[in-house]
């Protein structure tokens, strides 16, 4: 059954506060013309429809009344949840083999933190356990590690992976926010965890909670504006690839939602230090990512980077509009935003020899309990 249109003018209009007249003069038509739309007389030509919606900030669809218009409010992305995460396996593998330069975690662990004997982690927030495997191999023998992670599809790979390495390790499944353990951990940590809540303080102090007195608190994330900076495609415009086509604004709304907060890693260490953990620093990750075709694994690194970027666009694109719209974005800025990553895959595919350069950006905070 087609759904009938029912153009939703009259109300758009008296939403924004604007006049049939000053409409009129937006669209470029007369407030006679205005009148007659909004009362069913007549429809708009094709060639309006975008203007209106762009005018109003809402979806063609949305316009003509065949998709509900989003007054309900703020819709969360909802990044927090097992759902959420048992579907991204394929993403956080393919994130990992970009993330880390493993003899810089090597330099944090000996020179920086100067770890010299054994210790207990605990991995707030773990997925699969990457960091978990990767620390093991060059902490000090009977070092151990406990993840906890509230997606059993990461954690059930994650064992397997510490199986197949030969490493003991703990893997809990649960909500961070409600664990609870009587024992107390010479470093506690999480990473890409706190970009995922809109506010950080309670899982800090669960981490706090968890923390030896004079024992490490990590906390790992990425600042969102160095990685939308960080793409550098040979023979695409720079310029265009650092476009935010409204990305801030997706963000704050997030922020201002207590959604997600883009900017964690940069509020991260003001936040410790408001809840009294002391000598704080603040590292970044020395990892960027130079991809060229006479690598060996070049063919493997740029179809990870193509599939990277297809997992964003896995909905239909009216829905991922809809929902950049709903997050503060103009329509005009979320098709643009939409169309820059179909653009980037689409160059890959006809340029197959492209080099690369890739930064995420990421930045270590740590102080002592």
């Amino acid at each position: 059954m087609q759904k009938e249109i029912k153009l939703q003018l009259a109300y758009l209009r008296k939403r924004k506060g604007i006049t049939q007249q000053k409409l009129a003069e937006i669209v470029g038509t007369s407030y006679q013309n205005i009148s007659k739309w909004e009362n069913g007389i007549t429809m708009p030509d094709i060639t309006v429809l975008p203007v209106l919606a762009e005018c109003f900030e809402v979806t063609t669809d949305q316009l003509l009344g065949l998709v509900a218009l989003q007054d309900e409010g703020y819709q969360e992305e909802k990044t927090d949840t097992n759902e959420f995460w048992n579907q991204k396996l394929t993403y956080l593998l393919r994130q990992q083999k970009i993330g880390w330069n493993e003899d810089y975690i090597e330099f944090l662990l000996k020179q920086v933190w100067d770890i010299q004997k054994p210790i207990d982690i605990l991995d707030l927030g773990c997925g699969y356990g990457y960091m978990g495997a990767v620390l093991l191999r060059y902490l000090p023998e009977g070092s151990t590690y406990t993840g906890v992670d509230f997606s059993a599809k990461l954690l059930q790979f994650g064992e397997k992976l510490f199986k197949e390495e030969k490493i003991s390790a703990t893997m809990i499944q649960g909500d961070i926010l409600e664990y609870q353990t009587q024992k107390k951990y010479d470093m506690t940590m999480c990473k890409s965890v706190l970009r995922h809540h809109g506010d950080s303080e309670p899982i800090i102090r669960k981490m706090m909670e968890f923390t030896k007195n004079g024992g490490l608190i990590v906390c790992i994330d990425t600042n969102r504006e160095l990685e939308s900076d960080g793409l550098y495609i040979e023979g695409m415009p720079y310029d265009k690839l650092c476009e935010r086509n409204g990305s801030r604004k997706h963000w704050i709304a997030e922020y201002e939602n207590g959604d997600r907060d883009y900017a964690a890693a940069m509020r991260n260490a003001h936040q410790m230090h408001r809840l009294g953990i002391k000598d704080i620093e603040m590292r970044m990750n020395d990892k960027v990512s130079f991809f060229a075709p006479d690598q060996p694994d070049y063919a493997e690194k740029i179809a990870d980077m193509m599939d990277f970027n297809e997992l964003w666009y896995e909905e239909p694109e009216k829905k991922v509009i809809e929902r950049l719209m709903n997050h503060g974005m103009t329509r005009r800025e979320a098709m643009a935003y939409y169309q820059r990553g179909r653009e980037i895959n689409e160059f890959l595919k006809e340029n197959p020899e492209s080099t690369i350069t890739w930064l995420r950006g990421t930045i270590i905070t740590f102080g002592r309990k």
